[in-house]
């Protein structure tokens, strides 16, 4: 049964509370950023004949038109985006999830001409293989500097995990931590929020704070590549469990005279719900920009696509680039409601926000 009209707007109503009446954040001091360019390196959709928009707070750069046509950017389903922000002169370039693959990943990223030595910061929103399995063939590269920051939400990102909930499902893989102190990566695994670059931040561990309660079509192998005494006491004597993306962090920036773009990159603890951490975090209520995957596909039902929608319009950001598990339910439902403020996302596209 579809959500009532008046179930839809007592939901939007709830979303009017201000952040920091809803739960007490950890305090953190959210440094602003004159400019942030987002290229989309992993995602679904492709295309050749992008188009530009120009408008005063935003500008949407197309994917560049490579030199030999038997080129072309790899679509797949996984997720990974490219923020290169500066404030008071000083440029950071931050990577938000690596993909499905590696080749993927560095075919997207050749062609656009970023070199992975460039990378200040990485953050690694989850532990799916979507979001991950292109981490290896890019430390592989030998080209990331030793001593870059990865920032993990918790050691559940790193417990093995299968696809579906049925505990004989079929491996769904888990990361490669020796790969990891290799490259000679600083691993920070925290579910506190965190300082990215010293221009971004991650939300922390996500609550629920939103009626928004997503089902995660993954379980987790406990003590499976994961270190038991790490995990939540409630799960660490248990050998399977139905994921509940507890470890999930979303991706913020504070865009000076904007608001936030917050980046939910899976968003299985809920797009709103991450939207509200990254406010209370930043003690920040404007949105500027909601970006990413809003986890809307199956399992998740229309009713719950309408239901994020009426939310997320209450919060009223400028613009919304939704993309990879997003699905189309939202997406053609939040075209329609708001037209002026919806932006497909496409491999090698780029998104800029504030002023140069």
């Amino acid at each position: 049964m579809e959500l009532s009209r008046r179930s839809l707007l007592a939901l939007a109503g709830a979303s009017l509370i201000p952040a920091s009446r809803l739960y007490a954040a950890n305090a953190l001091a959210v440094p602003s950023v004159d400019l942030l360019h987002l290229t989309v390196l992993v995602d679904s959709t492709t295309s050749v004949f992008g188009a530009s928009i120009t408008r005063p707070d935003i500008r949407v750069v197309p994917p560049p038109i490579t030199a030999d046509y038997h080129t072309a950017f790899a679509g797949q389903w996984g997720y990974s985006l490219l923020a290169k922000s500066s404030a008071a002169g000083a440029a950071r370039t931050t990577l938000i999830d690596f993909g499905y693959t590696p080749a993927a990943l560095l075919n997207n990223m050749a062609l656009l001409g970023i070199e992975p030595g460039t990378i200040d910061a990485m953050v690694l929103s989850h532990g799916h293989y979507d979001h991950f399995g292109g981490l290896d063939g890019f430390l592989a590269s030998g080209k990331v500097r030793r001593g870059t920051p990865l920032f993990v939400g918790g050691e559940e990102a790193f417990c093995a995990r299968i696809r579906g909930t049925d505990p004989d499902g079929a491996s769904f893989g888990a990361i490669d931590r020796p790969a990891i102190r290799q490259a000679g990566i600083d691993l920070i695994v925290s579910g506190d929020p965190r300082i990215v670059a010293g221009q971004g931040f991650t939300t922390g561990q996500i609550p629920f704070v939103s009626p928004e309660r997503p089902r995660v079509p993954t379980g987790m192998l406990l003590g499976q590549n994961c270190d038991r005494h790490l995990l939540d006491p409630a799960k660490r004597d248990k050998s399977f469990v139905v994921d509940d993306a507890e470890h999930e962090l979303g991706t913020a920036f504070n865009v000076a005279g904007r608001g936030l773009v917050v980046i939910g990159s899976c968003s299985h603890r809920g797009i709103i719900n991450t939207v509200r951490r990254a406010q209370a975090v930043s003690g920040i209520d404007k949105v500027h920009a909601i970006v990413g995957g809003f986890h809307l596909v199956p399992p998740q039902t229309r009713d719950q696509a309408m239901e994020t929608l009426a939310l997320m319009q209450a919060i009223n950001p400028d613009y919304v680039i939704p993309g990879h598990c997003t699905g189309e339910t939202f997406v053609s439902a939040a075209m329609a409601a708001m037209p002026q403020k919806v932006i497909r996302s496409v491999v090698g596209s780029s998104y800029i926000f504030g002023s140069a």
